[in-house]
């Protein structure tokens, strides 16, 4: 009964210390406001065809975008990591569902600029294929 006890209080001080470490990775108000990438954004410019959408997460420690159509099934989907310093702006693809894009871009580093002006995302570069990259995204609000 003891030795129950005692590993019951070992699982449940395991769990707390757990729970206590993902909180501290939950990102800070003083993080928000130094990383104004974070949150979700749609693609505004350049257009996609009728009826599709690109829309881009961005969390303290990772991006993702993925393309879908009107019936919502995605199309292209890329995500990985990424680090921001000043107005430069690096993102590390590690998996997708683009197809010849991921094989080109995976694992190589994508350097863009980037600046905020009110609520849209402006954001250059080039691809490590070569290809140029102008778009602009807005930022989603709660509704």
């Amino acid at each position: 009964m003891f030795r129950t006890r005692m590993v019951c209080v070992a699982i449940a001080l395991s769990l707390a210390v757990a729970a206590t470490r993902a909180v501290s990775d939950e990102p800070t108000s003083a993080t928000k406001r130094e990383n104004k990438l974070l949150g979700t954004w749609k693609l505004v410019s350049p257009k996609l065809p009728e009826g599709y959408v690109q829309l881009q997460h961005v969390t303290p420690v990772a991006f993702m975008w993925a393309t879908y159509d009107g019936d919502g099934e995605v199309v292209a989907a890329l995500g990985g990591s990424y680090t921001l310093k000043g107005e430069n702006y690096e993102e590390v693809p590690e998996y997708g569902v683009s197809g010849d894009l991921l094989k080109a871009l995976k694992g190589k580093t994508q350097s863009f600029k980037w600046k905020i002006e009110g609520n849209k995302w402006h954001h250059t570069g080039k691809l490590s294929t070569g290809q140029r990259i102008e778009e602009v995204w807005q930022r989603v609000e709660p509704e």
